[in-house]
């Protein structure tokens, strides 16, 4: 778990906080051992790499990085591709969708394009179910229709 308080550690030892704000940080330091513990672990790894050697890049390597940056942007694929990639997607799932509703026709054997209003109704009813267990969601939506039909 890290305290929030953590996020000061790089400026504390940056020397970027002034005044009350590095007091306050220093006296946070002290009472907290998750703060006090990382603060020696980034104390040391500064130190670290305070003390390392200094290279200079290559001669023009910073020419080659750029050349190459520069080579790659223009291997990006056209505006339009993406654009493409979309369109064909879209595609895609209505030859899904088409072949789904295709099949649903074959496999039932409807090939009227007209919607019986009476089939989807009786579709919908609960009578096709065995009898429901007395407490149950489908004795109490079943009390609930008796009720309304009794209207």
């Amino acid at each position: 778990m890290s305290c929030p308080k953590s996020i000061l550690l790089s400026a504390y030892l940056d020397n970027e906080l002034h005044g009350t704000e590095k007091i306050a940080f220093e006296t946070h330091v002290q009472r907290c051992a998750v703060c006090a513990r990382e603060l020696d672990d980034l104390s040391s790894l500064q130190k670290a790499f305070s003390g390392a050697e200094h290279h200079a890049a290559p001669y023009g390597f910073a020419t080659r990085v750029l050349a190459r940056t520069a080579e790659l942007e223009k291997k990006k694929a056209p505006w339009f591709v993406p654009l493409f990639i979309r369109f064909a997607e879209a595609a895609v799932l209505l030859i899904v969708i088409t072949v789904g509703i295709l099949a649903g026709r074959v496999m039932t054997n409807d090939r009227s394009i007209v919607v019986n209003t009476t089939n989807i109704a009786s579709s919908l009813s609960l009578d096709m179910f065995d009898a429901t267990p007395p407490g149950s969601l489908g004795n109490a939506y079943l009390a609930m229709m008796e009720v309304k039909n009794e209207k």
